[in-house]
């Protein structure tokens, strides 16, 4: 290759920066696409909302807790095993992998008080009060590019700090750091910066734990065995952290190595509330047909977001590797869309229940912005603001998302249950995304520590289970298997756009894209229920 210009000076050290929230990592916090609840709600695949009378539909479909006839209480354990894919890719020489490790995992708790009120229409009021995992997030990947076809992280990088450095005024972002800290050369000729190693391969692993949990507080009526309605009050709680190193291998015009390694420790905590209102018709007399409604309203979350950041150096002029390690701190704001739920569902005598359901969320809508209130007086410029251009980069490259349920319910016997689910859940992503931070005129982009992002494809998950009852006690087992893949990109690689600066120098890199890494996102979990009505 033609000797770059660019001039990336060995890694001298490193700058505390806050790691920016993004599109790509707020639409993965706040999905709530997994089938998380008692075993018999996992077992028959969440498709409960016009049946009801199980604790975890206090959030699919708060009318189904007006079916209860007896109070009830449940607690619920599992554990989840992701899968281990098989090693190097012989046909684009990555390799992808999730961490085979099995966690234990506190799924929900709660019960719920059935009063019969003998009146003549009003027949019951329950109130139930629940805690149950939205979603998990315990997961390690590799995702691994043996071919990045001459392009760095770097050459964004540089794109950044050309865009938006100023030497006079200290910037935290990317950009700044390596623009301040030497791995960036300033062309003052040309009034650039310059990259000046060509990318060979790249590594990358990422290890992340916690969850998404909801606590629910609910009130149902039952009208005349016929109708029902019930009101959710649910509050979020997020408590996200994760560890993920990008490791890339240069090389300049001179056969000179110039290897680096960018760490990103993630620590973000939130919380959100929401409401969703929910109905069920049983619109023949005679007939135990049911059909179901849920309308929730978005979810409105604050969280903050600390980060520890390094990027290291480890083929330096001295050969001494140099790396430094700092924290900073941000806050920010995300609204979720609305969401609707439309089910159906029946029994046959005491013998077999079955329940459909389909539920649309316009995802695109997913909006961030600023709290008006905020301890950091640095952010003060946009307190209370919305971000205009990153929920524009939402619109763009995530749209509805449509998901499709259906279980089962079979009692051979009448102390014995046997279940079976599925679900379909289409993927939130557009074909082309994109997450081109020199275009992107976010206030967020002047704390972005890292350049990856991840889409995720369509998921199908089937589910069994089994229950068996004895007096007033009952116990639940379920089995899931989530099958979904993932698409992994290093950086976006816009920068190589014909009206761009590396173009210029690079005209036969023009309009080049990196491949992204598939990865492997399946995962087993085991649940089991121990419950008591009375």
């Amino acid at each position: 290759m033609t000797k770059r210009y660019f001039l990336m000076a060995m890694l001298l050290g490193a700058a505390a920066i806050a790691s920016a929230q993004d599109t790509y990592l707020n639409d993965r916090l706040t999905a709530t696409d997994d089938v998380i609840g008692t075993a018999r709600y996992v077992g028959m695949g969440g498709a409960m909302g016009a049946l009801g009378a199980d604790l975890s539909v206090i959030s699919s479909n708060p009318a189904g807790m007006a079916l209860y006839r007896k109070s009830d209480v449940a607690l619920t354990f599992g554990a989840i095993v992701p899968n281990k894919a098989n090693g190097w890719n012989s046909n684009d020489g990555n390799r992808t992998f999730n961490e085979k490790l099995a966690r234990a995992s506190f799924d929900q708790m709660g019960f719920v008080w059935s009063l019969r009120t003998d009146g003549p229409k009003l027949k019951y009021v329950n109130f139930g009060v629940n805690y149950q995992k939205k979603a998990n997030f315990n997961m390690g990947f590799y995702a691994d590019n043996q071919n990045l076809g001459g392009l760095s992280q770097m050459d964004q990088v540089a794109e950044l700090a050309t865009a938006y450095y100023d030497p006079q005024y200290v910037q935290s972002n990317l950009s700044d750091m390596a623009a301040k800290e030497g791995y960036l050369s300033y062309d003052e000729d040309n009034d650039v910066f310059r990259n000046y190693y060509s990318g060979e391969k790249s590594f990358y692993t990422r290890h992340q734990r916690g969850s998404m949990q909801s606590y629910d507080m609910n009130v149902a009526f039952n009208v005349n065995d016929r109708f029902y309605t019930g009101l959710t009050l649910g509050v979020d709680r997020l408590d996200y952290v994760s560890w993920s190193m990008y490791e890339e291998h240069n090389i300049d015009g001179d056969g000179n190595y110039g290897d680096y390694m960018l760490y990103n420790d993630r620590d973000i905590e939130g919380h959100g509330v929401n409401l969703k209102l929910g109905f069920i018709a049983r619109p023949m007399v005679e007939s135990p047909f049911r059909i179901g409604l849920t309308i929730e309203t978005p979810t409105w979350y604050r969280f903050s977001n600390s980060t520890l950041y390094d990027l290291t150096d480890y083929h330096d002029s001295d050969n001494i590797t140099r790396t430094n390690t700092l924290e900073s701190y941000l806050e920010y704001t995300v609204r979720t869309p609305w969401r609707t739920r439309l089910s159906l569902g029946s029994t046959v005598d005491k013998i077999l229940a079955w329940g459909i359901e389909y539920e649309f969320a316009n995802t695109s809508k997913t909006s961030m912005g600023y709290p008006t209130y905020n301890d950091d007086g640095y952010h003060s410029s946009y307190k209370g603001t919305k971000d205009s251009a990153m929920n524009q980069l939402t619109k763009d490259c995530i749209r509805g998302q449509h998901t499709i349920r259906l279980g089962m319910e079979v009692k051979p016997v009448s102390a014995v249950a046997l279940r079976v689910g599925y679900n379909y859940v289409s993927s939130r992503y557009k074909d082309n995304p994109y997450f081109d931070q020199f275009k992107l005129d976010s206030k967020a982009m002047n704390y972005q520590t890292s350049t990856d992002y991840m889409t995720l494809g369509a998921a199908n998950i089937i589910s069994f289970g089994v229950g068996f009852k004895y007096k007033k006690f009952y116990a639940d087992m379920a089995y899931k298997y989530r099958v979904q893949n993932a698409k992994f990109y290093a950086f976006d690689s816009g920068f190589t756009a014909p009206d761009g600066q590396f173009a210029q120098d690079y005209p036969e890199l023009t309009n080049t894209a990196i491949e992204p890494v598939n990865v492997d996102l399946n995962r087993h979990q085991l649940m089991l229920t121990a419950g008591f009505k009375f």
